[in-house]
């Protein structure tokens, strides 16, 4: 018998498979990986596109929030990615983790002082990431 530890997205989720008789746009094959994924084994960049696809949006916050706890800067393609593009959802979308983001929105605070910016204007990014995911959750 399966835990919930290690069942698919698919079994927790009753979620199906993309099927086509035409070739999958790579969307839909990154959906079909996905699902056959445990939650532990989603990445940060599954959580980024879940988000920005609207796509099992409570696993994907909830993933968020722990690996923003993990890593403030977390990223797939460029530091700070996942908080990027938390700042860009819906404010009513982020109600339920609108706590936990207000704390790792003060640890941004924090960090951003001693962090290594790979150039110049990225702290100033990152200030306006913060402060787009602030306005949305106060």
């Amino acid at each position: 018998m399966k835990t919930m530890m290690n069942r698919t997205i698919k079994e927790i989720y009753g979620c199906e498979p993309i099927v086509s008789s035409e070739p999958l746009y790579p969307l839909q094959e990154w959906h079909n990986l996905l699902i056959e994924k445990t939650v532990d084994a989603i990445t940060v960049a599954d959580v980024a596109r879940m988000l920005r696809q609207n796509e099992l949006v409570d696993l994907a916050l909830s993933k968020a929030i722990r690996f923003l706890q993990q890593d403030l800067f977390a990223g797939e393609l460029f530091e700070g990615e996942l908080l990027e593009t938390l700042s860009e959802i819906d404010a009513t979308i982020l109600k339920p983790v609108a706590d936990d983001l207000k704390i790792i929105v003060k640890n941004a605070a924090e960090k951003q002082l001693t962090h290594e910016w790979l150039y110049d204007g990225e702290e100033d990014e990152f200030q306006e990431i913060v402060d787009a995911l602030t306005a949305k959750i106060v």
